[in-house]
């Protein structure tokens, strides 16, 4: 939370261009930080039949930041004069004010951490469940020995493959070594990132997190919905307050559906709609940009009163709907050419955007996130999330280095298309690899893993 409150207002006050970068650069801190630590503490803290619902109201918080946003920009843009910009970032520290609050007076410790830290602390787990689940007594009891005799089948011990019911209860009056205790031997086996990897039983987890994360990224939502501003440009709508409405309220919608369905109807089925719908909307809106006569790169740089461009510089021939805008158009050349609104493009464009957005909000936007933190067995959880939460954010960061580029050599037809293939990728890695994980407790996903890898080996 501090580095969100303080790069808020660094940025909000932020006198230069190397300010702006610094403040940015800190509340990124947080921004990773906590898009790592939130969905990993909600995962251990809730119930089975809750993970989803709760998931999906973080989610939902997000998309609600984010509407709100876009209805406070349009007016401080008018109205606000040059430093419009300035309210929203220090707005912005309100909300990573109230988190720091709510975390240090409210929050309660996870009770699956608590138990990794010894037996000392196995005292304070149980506490911890009894205000965060109601479980007391013995029943507190009996989900840390479940727990920890999960933690005892994912060891990589010689032997602990062959696990049935008759030796269950032994494992699990034997497992505080393995995690009540923490000794040399479980010190050893989270002290190495490289372990990662190289133990068999963590493979399968971190394909399926690292896979999912990864083709989520490149499902293009980054810069399909930044580009959405110049689609609409291109066909004459400058009203600001387009993207309220056509990314906005997707988002808004999509997410309220994610936090509906994802305990009713399970994980898999809103990935696989999603990652289809994904797929269906940008291969429509390929094949439009490409069937459409003018699909000149600079078409959608053109002025949509005049359907010409005059200048593509920074001058003020026409007004760009953002400075964003109009520095894309400055890289994408600055020859005149007549190149009006492409009405079988723009058409397409209105329809299968805000669907785009819709069908990424319901499923590859939230659903990873929760997934990430159910199929990571205990001991590897925070460095395995850490490690999807870096790689989401690096594939985000190509995405948006290479969108440009990319356009400017295959066009957005191409560009476009590209996304959709990618996102049908997405749609066969979940139907062949992703399992459902509604209804299970943490350890019983970890079990269900395990004897999927022993399954596949066999």
């Amino acid at each position: 939370s501090a580095p969100l409150v303080a790069g808020a207002l660094v940025s909000a006050w932020a006198p230069s261009a190397w300010a702006m970068i610094a403040g940015r650069f800190i509340t990124g801190l947080g921004v990773g930080a906590s898009s790592q630590i939130v969905p990993l503490y909600l995962s251990e803290i809730s119930p089975p039949a809750l993970r989803g619902t709760l998931n999906g109201f973080r989610r939902l918080a997000y998309v609600f930041g984010c509407l709100a946003a876009f209805c406070l920009a349009a007016p401080l843009k008018d109205d606000g004069g040059e430093g419009w910009w300035r309210p929203l970032f220090s707005d912005a520290a309100v909300p990573a004010a109230a988190l720091a609050i709510g975390a240090y007076f409210i929050a309660q410790e996870s009770p699956v951490w608590l138990l990794t830290q010894g037996e000392d602390s196995a005292r304070e787990s149980r506490r911890s469940l009894a205000a965060l689940q109601n479980i007391r007594g013995r029943a507190a009891v009996a989900w840390q020995n479940g727990v920890k005799a999960a933690a005892a089948r994912a060891r990589p011990d010689e032997g602990t493959d062959e696990i049935n019911d008759d030796n269950s209860d032994a494992i699990a009056q034997s497992a505080d070594a393995a995690v009540g205790n923490a000794d040399a031997k479980g010190k050893e086996s989270l002290s190495g990132w490289a372990q990662l990897f190289s133990e068999e039983k963590n493979r399968l987890p971190l394909t399926i997190g690292l896979g999912l994360c990864s083709l989520a990224a490149f499902s293009g939502s980054n810069t399909v919905i930044f580009y959405a501003s110049t689609v609409f440009t291109q066909v004459g709508i400058v009203d600001p307050n387009i993207l309220t409405w056509a990314v906005g309220i997707p988002n808004v919608a999509g997410g309220f559906i994610a936090l509906a369905l994802s305990d009713r109807m399970g994980r898999r089925p809103l990935l696989l709609a999603s990652f289809g719908g994904m797929a269906t909307c940008l291969g429509l809106l390929a094949t439009a940009a490409y069937l459409t006569p003018s699909t000149d790169l600079t078409g959608f740089c053109a002025d949509p009163a005049l359907g010409k461009i005059i200048d593509v510089g920074l001058s003020d021939s026409f007004s760009y709907s953002t400075s964003a805008s109009a520095r894309i158009c400055a890289d994408l050349g600055s020859a005149a050419i007549d190149s009006g609104p492409d009405q079988p493009e723009a058409a397409v464009a209105l329809v299968t955007i805000p669907l785009y957005v819709l069908f990424f909000s319901l499923g590859a936007g939230p659903i990873p996130w929760l997934l990430y933190n159910e199929v990571f067995p205990t001991r590897i959880r925070a460095r395995a999330v850490s490690m999807c939460t870096a790689l989401n954010y690096a594939a985000n960061s190509v995405v948006g280095a290479t969108f440009l580029p990319m356009v400017s050599a295959t066009g957005l037809s191409g560009s476009y298309g590209l996304y959709a293939v990618l996102c049908a990728c997405g749609y066969v890695f979940v139907d062949r690899n992703v399992p459902e994980t509604k209804g299970y407790k943490l350890e019983e996903i970890e079990d269900m893993l395990l004897a999927k890898r022993r399954g596949s080996s066999s």
